[in-house]
């Protein structure tokens, strides 16, 4: 391969940049001006060098905690660099991400991970993206020995190479997972013999060495952008300090590492460079002076920039909210209908409104509760698309394609699956915004069957809203008639974040009211599904049917009930439920998920503390048994609040028992 003699100067340069940049870091950190923990790749950085000299600036790369080298090579900032890591408002994650997630998305990095693998499942949907859109742009998914490992290292070879996807994963192998040598944590020698098993090319470099790094990357990003699919690289190279920065070391020897050091890519670089002409020694020392002072600049930069607000700590949880309209009102027409003919009705509008969404998931083409199986003969296979079994790489390829302009809406089978892929939901779709300092939204919505009623046992019948309201960043809405369903569904795939909708499969078949035509239902707006006087219910879910036939059994004997429907979690409307409580003086929380921990304890606590005058009698809460949900049918219906229950624990509020 013919290099031009620029590539090969600019290759010299960045290593020495990284290298600088290191060296100093970790002078700064021990002197205490970097905060946390700070883990280098002193060493490997022809790894960073090499690869990113075989790509355009419009292609992406995901990176690793150890990513100073990634982002300075895909052309990061220097000074914005050092500001993050001081912890500073000025760096690229404004102080919000630091060493283990420094990220400059301009430049096309789409995050550094900090958990080992994750990279793994967001690069396909990168690269997924790049193809729906069509552009040739290529993704990168750096990442070291230790992550192959992974499962996720699994799931996301084997969906790019299913779907040919211009992905190059780049693993660089600097012979220790950790603290543990490779041989001790794997049967093989090499990584790339893994390739054979994903039908794609695997290929073993001298990581060490530049030249060939740039070009095995080379030729499978030419690979790549011709349509081939993806190629596996391992890059054998070798970190000069520890895992991190004050590691003891004591699982290798001072002869290992000065043994590696002695294959130092840089003056191996240079050594060419001098022997071609393209430098001399005055050029040499003029190069490093310059990039000194370069980084000599970043830490004066860093230095001086001041420290975020602590009053706008919470700032970049969540994409900003849309200039909000006046409500509309519904379609008066309305047809008596299912939710799961509500649910298609919604997604089938969006995907004739917006060519960003898609949809994927298990079994779509024949799914199991039939939402999307006519949409798959509507759309074609390349917007609805049918995934392998792998819960990571689903959800990790949407959170991927989000970042990258596209707005996927991900179906797992069964809500208790998503247990199997918690990762790219919490570590990745609801803090990816946060830690790059508000630089990426991820608008993808994961839509979920959940709840008991059919009796499928312990692990396909829970109800985990609780779960995920708890995780700051996700958006989470779980409604309870046909046309909350869709007018819920519709906004959920426009908002710009990342949402779980949350469907229950008891109600797939209700019968509802859906208004004819097109509308939306904003988030964060609760419905008062009847009125009354004397005591509040908050129900959610398949609750909201019992509750409302216990209302009106309770109508009977001259009981008022309110029955409020909050329809999604986050955001909470608490003001229509406060406004509730301060009429009927009363309220009662009914829920399928487990008691302790649940949804009605934390809005219990919220009305205690801001409505607690109010209130004429101690609040009461109905939920599920503590204890995972029983096969027999007998069983299963004793584990959840019976209307006979509600009807009691109303009388019980009033004093009527």
């Amino acid at each position: 391969m013919n290099i031009p003699d620029d590539k090969l100067l600019w290759m010299y340069r960045k290593m020495l940049q990284i290298r600088h940049f290191e060296e100093r870091v970790a002078v700064e950190f021990e002197a205490g001006n970097i905060p946390g923990m700070v883990h280098l790749s002193t060493g490997q950085e022809a790894m960073a060098a090499g690869t990113c000299a075989a790509l355009r600036p419009d292609d992406y790369i995901v990176s690793t905690y150890r990513g100073h080298g990634h982002n300075l090579a895909k052309g990061g900032s220097p000074a914005r660099m050092m500001a993050e890591l001081f912890a500073r408002e000025t760096g690229d994650c404004h102080g919000r991400g630091g060493c283990l997630h420094i990220t400059d998305f301009g430049v096309g990095n789409l995050g550094s991970m900090g958990i080992v693998g994750a990279g793994i499942v967001l690069a396909p949907g990168a690269a997924l993206s790049a193809v729906l859109r069509g552009t040739d742009q290529v993704t990168v998914c750096f990442f070291g020995d230790g992550a192959s490992n992974q499962g996720m290292f699994h799931e996301g070879l084997n969906l790019a190479a299913l779907w040919k996807l211009p992905v190059i994963f780049v693993c660089e192998n600097n012979l220790y997972g950790e603290a543990t040598p490779q041989a001790e944590h794997q049967p093989i020698k090499d990584i790339a013999e893994r390739a054979a098993s994903y039908a794609m090319p695997g290929v073993v470099v001298d990581g060490n060495d530049v030249l060939a790094v740039h070009q095995a990357v080379w030729e499978a990003v030419g690979r790549a952008r011709a349509g081939h699919g993806p190629t596996l690289i391992e890059g054998k190279t070798y970190r000069w300090h520890g895992h991190y920065v004050g590691d003891p070391e004591t699982y290798r020897t001072r002869e290992e590492v000065a043994a590696w050091k002695a294959k130092d890519p840089i003056p191996r670089l240079r050594a060419y460079l001098l022997a071609r002409g393209l430098l001399d020694e005055a050029a040499v020392a003029r190069m490093d002076e310059e990039v000194q002072a370069e980084i000599e600049e970043a830490v004066a930069f860093a230095a001086a920039s001041p420290y975020p607000d602590p009053a706008e700590v919470c700032r970049d949880t969540f994409a900003p909210e849309p200039p909000s309209a006046p409500p509309q009102p519904l379609p008066s027409e309305t047809v008596l209908t299912t939710a799961q003919v509500a649910l298609r009705e919604a997604l089938a509008e969006e995907l004739s409104r917006d060519p960003r969404v898609f949809l994927l998931g298990e079994d779509l083409r024949q799914a199991i509760f039939g939402v999307c199986n006519e949409l798959y003969e509507e759309f074609g296979p390349e917007r609805v698309r049918n995934t392998p079994i792998s819960e990571n790489a689903i959800i990790g390829c949407a959170v991927g394609a989000a970042l990258t302009g596209m707005r996927p809406v991900a179906e797992i089978m069964f809500e208790d699956f998503l247990l199997c892929c918690m990762d790219p939901i919490v570590n990745s779709a609801a803090k990816l915004r946060y830690m790059t300092g508000g630089q990426v939204t991820v608008p993808l919505v994961i839509r979920v069957p959940g709840g008991a009623g059919l009796s499928a046992g312990a692990q396909h019948s829970q109800s985990l809203e609780a779960l995920f309201w708890h995780i700051p960043g996700l958006k989470v809405v779980a409604p309870s008639t046909p046309a909350d369903m869709k007018g819920l569904l519709k906004t959920a795939i426009r908002d710009d974040n990342p949402v779980i909708f949350f469907e229950h499969k008891a109600l797939y078949f209700e019968g509802g009211e859906l208004p004819v035509g097109e509308y939306t239902i904003p988030l964060g707006v609760a419905d008062v599904k009847r009125p009354g006087t004397d005591v509040t219910i908050v129900a959610f879910m398949a609750m909201v049917p019992r509750a409302l036939s216990a209302a009106e059994t309770l109508a009977a004997e001259d009981i008022s009930v309110e029955v409020v429907d909050p329809r999604t979690l986050v955001p909470l409307d608490m003001e229509t439920i406060l406004a509730s409580v301060r009429k009927t003086k009363r309220l009662l929380t009914v829920e399928e998920g487990a008691l302790t921990g649940g949804l009605g304890a934390e809005i219990a606590a919220r009305v205690a503390k801001e409505a607690f005058d109010y209130l004429d009698a101690p609040i009461e809460r109905l939920a599920g048994r503590d204890c995972p949900i029983p096969f027999s049918p007998l069983l299963e219906e004793a584990m959840y609040p019976s209307e006979e229950q509600i009807v009691a624990t109303v009388k019980q509020l009033l004093g009527r028992e």
